[in-house]
């Protein structure tokens, strides 16, 4: 009878650690595909859920500071005829690492594009580069927002554009307390 309990025990405890690596596995496989599909997903819709902005730098709003940019390079053949291509777009918020700008003019992010922005704020010129990295459509104003991480940016030019940013912060800041919004 005493070894039939204890290979029962033993019994028990495979099955229970066999369940265990399954419900592991599957928690595992879950993650592995959010994973993958943020990392395809380049394009979202706004009846899509959106992610929380967790990011590595703050953002200033700018509501609809006007930018003129141009498109460098275009990853994909059939759309070079688009390279060097400039159209006007208002920047929706800045970081020290990236922005988003909404404009009427719609094009594919699925392959590379690289472009170049005009901005100015706080009567401080900026010439960046960046990659677009995130497209969202708001269909009630058929505009569209494009997400742009800065590349090749100067030391020089991250300590400027932090500098500005800071400024304008410190002014919003200022308003808030005065008006007593928070």
């Amino acid at each position: 009878m005493e070894v039939f309990t204890i290979e029962l025990i033993v019994i028990s405890q495979i099955i229970t650690s066999v369940i265990a690596l399954i419900v592991i596995f599957a928690f595992y496989y879950r993650y592995l595909k959010r994973k993958e599909s943020k990392r395809i997903s380049r394009t979202s819709t706004d009846s899509e859920k959106s992610e929380p902005n967790a990011r590595d730098h703050f953002r200033i709003t700018l509501y609809q500071q006007p930018c003129l940019i141009t498109l460098i390079h275009l990853e994909n053949p059939h759309l070079s005829q688009l390279k060097n291509k400039q159209f006007y777009g208002y920047v929706d918020n800045v970081s020290t690492s990236g922005l988003k700008f909404l404009c009427n003019f719609n094009f594919p992010v699925k392959d590379r594009v690289m472009i170049k922005l005009n901005i100015s704020v706080k009567s401080y010129h900026f010439t960046l580069k960046g990659e677009i990295i995130r497209k969202e459509e708001h269909r009630q104003n058929k505009q569209i927002a494009y997400g742009v991480l800065f590349e090749n940016m100067t030391e020089k030019e991250k300590i400027r554009i932090t500098k500005v940013l800071n400024k304008v912060m410190m002014e919003k800041k200022k308003k808030s307390i005065r008006y007593g919004v928070r």
